[in-house]
């Protein structure tokens, strides 16, 4: 059979940062896919699943929700807690306390067909500080404070996630995301800038600090470089794949520590 590559819509929904954003990815033969975003935040003990269908650009522009799924997580021990259906293609679990330093298995049924996705869950890297210091600006920038993450990376390979609550909104836009790791300063104190952004005396900034997986920070990194691709670069066309059975999407586990500080002169 020819296959013809179509363009679908995957309605990727960034449960770790609450924000939604439509991303074109490619899917061969014209046929729809289960799109599984999964979700265990270990600082709340909450697990989240949303499951919908990719649909063809030409389509409906209803994001088709997938109701009836079995999902259950699965700790190393082989124990299984089943998440509760909420309606609308969402899934949830809460009070299920973490085991770090672990691998958690995420197992979704749907009709007779099964797929499983597995995620690391590291320790919290704990954020020490939020330093302020005021930038005059220059020909590039415009002045304001910048706000510096405090904190000291352990041994060994860690990714991070940063997500930032500005005045009481999270913050969502592509731009606004930062993600990265400890190639260069492994096991030593960091300051970490939002250079990106400038503040204003009173503002309240809100760092959610996560300690994420390097299949995480892998899948995150290429997602976020095909949402922001204008075609310029060697983005993969589809971000790693996470879940058996050719369904889309990821199973991230992950803990945050939290500091907030208000912009004082």
């Amino acid at each position: 059979m020819m296959k013809i590559k179509s363009i679908y819509i995957v309605f990727f929904l960034f449960s770790f940062m609450a924000c939604q954003k439509v991303i074109d990815v490619d899917v061969s033969d014209m046929e729809a896919k289960y799109v599984i975003e999964a979700s265990y935040n270990a600082t709340e003990e909450v697990v989240s699943v949303r499951i919908t269908k990719t649909r063809n650009v030409f389509g409906t522009s209803e994001i088709p929700v997938v109701e009836g799924a079995i999902v259950r997580i699965q700790n190393e021990e082989g124990e299984e807690e089943q998440l509760l259906e909420l309606g609308n293609g969402n899934y949830e679990l809460t009070n299920y306390a973490p085991s770090f330093l672990t691998t958690y298995k995420m197992i979704v049924l749907i009709d007779d067909e099964e797929f499983e996705a597995t995620a690391f869950l590291p320790e919290v890297v704990e954020l020490e500080e939020l330093i302020v210091i005021f930038d005059e600006g220059s020909l590039f920038t415009s002045e304001g404070y910048v706000v510096f993450m405090g904190f000291t990376d352990p041994p060994g390979p860690n990714f991070y996630r940063a997500v930032r609550i500005v005045n009481g909104d999270t913050l969502t836009r592509l731009g606004e995301q930062f993600i990265f790791d400890d190639s260069f300063s492994e096991g030593n104190y960091q300051t970490v800038p939002f250079f990106s952004s400038r503040y204003e005396i009173g503002d309240t900034v809100t760092v959610e600090f996560r300690s994420i997986s390097k299949e995480s920070f892998r899948f995150y990194s290429e997602l976020f470089a095909i949402a922001g691709d204008a075609g310029q670069s060697a983005a993969p066309a589809n971000p790693v794949q996470s879940w058996t059975n050719d369904a889309v999407g990821h199973f991230s586990a992950w803990g945050a520590d939290v500091k907030t500080v208000i912009i004082e002169e």
